[in-house]
């Protein structure tokens, strides 16, 4: 193999950790076994809200992994082109998980929070 085939092998590899660690890390429960739909939505954002807090400290973390990478390999290296596609990952999901916390917390007020509704006040 020619050492840019390592190279690029080498990083498809520690992308893939870094997602599979993602997606297969700590699990809430959501215990729904309550009639109370009030209850089942607050517990439905939290759970939301939980899984955005993580997704932005994984970004957090990810984003000082940048500099070190940055002082290792260069500023224009895979490893930090990389690692930059995944910190825009990880904010995208918590956005998306901060607006379905939203949608259910709507609910919980007795004010359902229409998709389109929370999306346009994103922008």
């Amino acid at each position: 193999m020619e050492r840019s085939s390592w190279k690029h092998a080498t990083i498809v590899l520690a992308v893939s950790a870094a997602v599979t660690g993602a997606c297969t890390g700590p699990q809430s429960e959501l215990d729904l076994t309550t009639y109370d739909i009030t209850k089942d939505q607050a517990k439905i954002a939290g759970y939301y809200s939980e899984e955005a807090a993580r997704l932005r400290q994984k970004s957090e973390e990810l984003s000082a992994r940048i500099v070190v990478y940055e002082r290792l390999f260069g500023p224009t290296s895979d490893w930090v082109a990389g690692t930059r596609l995944l910190v825009q990952s990880y904010e995208e999901a918590a956005k998306e998980h901060e607006r379905l916390a939203g949608i259910h917390l709507g609910l919980v007020g007795g004010r359902p929070v229409a998709p389109s509704e929370s999306r346009s006040s994103e922008r």
